[in-house]
């Protein structure tokens, strides 16, 4: 099954692809629907990022919408996710089918995280060199 509406703005999802992996794309607001696991492989992929296209400003105020939502893939209530690294980014996680929502520009920031090892690997380096 796929999923065929945004969960943040209700427009249609498109499938787009990147190194033999299909995402979801909103071809309103930009964000992406991530299955299991696909953000975590595609955030190693060279050139990745290029899956997000979208405005992080319309993906910022998108983030401050406060209701809840339904995951695109499998209806189940999200839970809403941060991820602390460089960047602070604000996602939804669906707790039964384990896919993940990134609004516009949070693709981008969710591998710059990866990329630089975010605050708590660089906190770990310092600790590491005082011993």
């Amino acid at each position: 099954m796929n999923p065929t509406n945004c969960p943040k703005c209700g427009g249609s999802l498109e499938q787009v692809s990147c190194a033999g992996i299909e995402v979801d794309r909103c071809v309103e607001c930009k964000g992406i629907w991530f299955d299991s696991l696909e953000a975590e492989t595609l955030k190693t992929v060279n050139g990745s990022e290029s899956l997000d296209i979208g405005d992080p400003e319309i993906g910022s105020q998108l983030d401050q919408i406060a209701k809840e939502l339904d995951c695109p893939r499998c209806g189940t209530s999200m839970f809403r996710m941060v991820d602390i690294d460089q960047y602070s980014i604000w996602y939804e996680k669906c707790p039964a089918c384990h896919g993940v929502w990134l609004d516009a520009g949070e693709f981008k920031q969710f591998k710059d995280n990866f990329q630089g090892q975010g605050i708590l690997a660089q906190a770990r380096k310092i600790f590491k060199r005082k011993r």
